[in-house]
C-alpha cells in the first residue's frame, strides 16, 4: 500500500475515534449546558462560583478607603445624605455599560443624592482616565487593599448599593444596573 494511502486512512481512523470519543463524551456528561444567575447567597454555590452576600437591611460598615491622593477617608463620612455606591473596575464590560447611566443620574439628581464610586482593580490613574471617558464627575474612592469588598462579601462586580443617609442599604443591585432601575433607587432614597 502506498504511503499517501496509509497515511489518509490513519488520518481518517483518527478523525472517526475523536468523533465517537465527542459523541460518547456528550452521551455520558448530558447535553444540558449549566446556566449561572448572580444570587445574593453567602456561600459559594454547588459549580464553585463566588456570590455577594445579601448586604439589604445591613448598616455600611465603617472602612478606610482612597482618594485619588491616596489620602484615607472612611465609609462613615459618606452618611449624612441619601447615597448611591458603585462598585467598579475598567475592565469589566457591565461596569464599562451602566458607567454612563450613573454619570447622567449623577449630574441629574447630584444635588439630593451622593453618587460615589469605588474602584476595587485599576490604579487612581487608570480609574480616573478611564472614568472621564464615559463623563463620570462624581467621586471615585479606591479599595486599595481589598478590605472593603472582603468586609462586605462582595464577589462580583459591579454591584450597586442604595444607602439611606443613617447608613442603612436599603437595596443592593448585582450586575449591569439599568437607567429605570436606577431611578426607582433614587425615588426610593428620597421618600
Amino acid at each position: 500500500m502506498p504511503a499517501r494511502t496509509r497515511l489518509v486512512k490513519q488520518s481518517l481512523l483518527t478523525c472517526a475515534v475523536i468523533l465517537i470519543g465527542f459523541i460518547v463524551a456528550r452521551t455520558v456528561n448530558g447535553t444540558d449546558t449549566p446556566s449561572y444567575e448572580l444570587s445574593n447567597s453567602v456561600d459559594v454555590s454547588k459549580d464553585g462560583i463566588s456570590t455577594n452576600s445579601r448586604l439589604t437591611g445591613q448598616q455600611l460598615p465603617n472602612i478606610e478607603l482612597a482618594k485619588v491622593a491616596g489620602e484615607k477617608i472612611s465609609t462613615q463620612s459618606l452618611l449624612g445624605a441619601p447615597l448611591i455606591l458603585n462598585i467598579w473596575y475598567s475592565t469589566c464590560e457591565p461596569c464599562r455599560r451602566e458607567l454612563p447611566v450613573l454619570a447622567s443620574a449623577a449630574l441629574q439628581h447630584g444635588d439630593k443624592v451622593r453618587f460615589v464610586g469605588v474602584n476595587i482593580k485599576d490604579s487612581a490613574s487608570v480609574a480616573e482616565k478611564f472614568a472621564a471617558q464615559y463623563g463620570v464627575k462624581f467621586e471615585l474612592l479606591y479599595d486599595i487593599n481589598g478590605q472593603f469588598i472582603s468586609q462586605l462579601g462582595i464577589a462580583t462586580a459591579p454591584v450597586t448599593l442604595a444607602i439611606d443617609a443613617q447608613g442603612k442599604i436599603i437595596e443592593q443591585i448585582a450586575g449591569e444596573i439599568s437607567a429605570s432601575k436606577l431611578d426607582e433607587l433614587v425615588s426610593e432614597l428620597l421618600k
